[in-house]
């Protein structure tokens, strides 16, 4: 035995957490960081208690029901094919919630589409000077127009979310015409071309939603995000709803031997932007869900709910008349739910890509 000293190289995990805690500590005030390390504290421990004595780390605004597509699989919709409705997130509400919980470090700005939402940009810097990261999804057909605004907006991430390849599957997907997919590759392409370098958005995403009568579509939208020239494009699993002409047949599973050849062969492929595979579930996986422990999910009427969206009103009470709701009854009862091994796993939630471990991405 020598008495050389040995060298430790950090993995890349070791990495990741070490430029996240970067992050955390020079972006975000004590609150929020002694708030987040008492979360973390916790998810070491694997919540011992439904009872939480921090407050949620991200807050998801469901800012607006609205949208102008009628995609087959939206959450917001009912089997009955009805929007659930509530009014949309104004400036003031925003900030109600935001006085709520001052130890957040993220909200998630979703909709329906939230540039419909006619106080989007106040409602972004307000939550910038919160110090507040933001993300927002869009199906991004409402980008022209908006991107002088967009570029100057302090949005940590954008995902725009793509429903087709051309505009004739974009139109069999989404109900809408199919002028609006063009629409959405303009404006995704001139806001990756005269974003400056480090500038807004921070993170610019596309993502493409896989089912099994889809992935012949898979490599045309990763080839149309290389050349948009995004920054990095996901690929998601078809979230089963047991909504009325939705087959549970369609979304992508790990016992499938024909998504298991699939996503085999996306892994051997090399694309010059990262490109992050769809999560897929196994039968026997028991994993349950950190959200409850994490995150409130908030509509514009004040109601809250599971962090996902379904076709349901969230109802587990009001925020603007129950401040308290984070550690209320039905919280509690949700994370008992997720810390009880025998409790099964809700259909909802066995196709979330949250829950299913992240899997490698192909390329890069």
């Amino acid at each position: 035995m020598t008495g050389r000293k040995r060298t430790l190289v950090p993995s890349v995990f070791d990495l990741n957490i070490a430029r996240k805690m970067g992050i955390l500590f020079r972006d975000h005030h004590a609150g929020q960081i002694i708030n987040t390390l008492h979360f973390a504290y916790h998810a070491l421990r694997g919540f011992p208690s439904a009872r939480l004595p921090y407050d949620p780390n991200w807050l998801a605004f469901h800012i607006t029901a609205r949208c102008n597509l009628h995609c087959f699989m939206c959450f917001f919709r009912s089997s009955e094919g009805h929007q659930r409705g509530f009014q949309d997130f104004t400036l003031e509400s925003f900030r109600k919630i935001l006085d709520t919980f001052p130890r957040a470090i993220v909200v998630n700005l979703c909709g329906g589409e939230p540039f419909i939402n006619p106080s989007i940009f106040e409602i972004i810097q307000l939550a910038h000077e919160r110090r507040l990261k933001v993300h927002m999804p869009t199906n991004g057909t409402l980008l022209a127009g908006k991107i002088d605004a967009l570029l100057k907006a302090p949005v940590d991430i954008l995902n725009v979310s793509f429903y087709g390849t051309d505009a004739a599957s974009f139109s069999q997907v989404t109900g809408a015409d199919g002028s609006l997919f063009d629409a959405t590759v303009e404006g995704v392409a001139e806001l990756a071309r005269r974003r400056r370098r480090g500038g807004y958005p921070r993170l610019l995403r596309t993502s493409f939603v896989c089912s099994k009568d889809n992935l012949h579509r898979v490599i045309d939208f990763i080839r149309l995000s290389e050349k948009l020239e995004v920054d990095e494009a996901k690929l998601r699993n078809l979230r089963f709803q047991e909504t009325t002409g939705l087959p549970e047949s369609l979304c992508l599973n790990a016992e499938d031997q024909e998504v298991r050849a699939f996503l085999a062969g996306l892994r051997r492929q090399r694309f010059s932007i990262p490109v992050f595979l769809p999560r897929v579930p196994r039968h026997d996986d028991r994993r349950k869900c950190d959200h409850p422990f994490k995150i409130v999910a908030i509509d514009g009427d004040g109601f809250i709910g599971p962090s996902c969206a379904t076709a349901n009103k969230l109802c587990w009470g009001n925020l603007f008349e129950q401040p308290g709701l984070w550690n209320g009854p039905a919280m509690i009862r949700a994370r008992r739910d997720q810390m009880d091994p025998a409790s099964p796993v809700p259909s909802i939630c066995r196709y979330c890509e949250e829950r299913i471990p992240e899997r490698l991405k192909a390329g890069g």
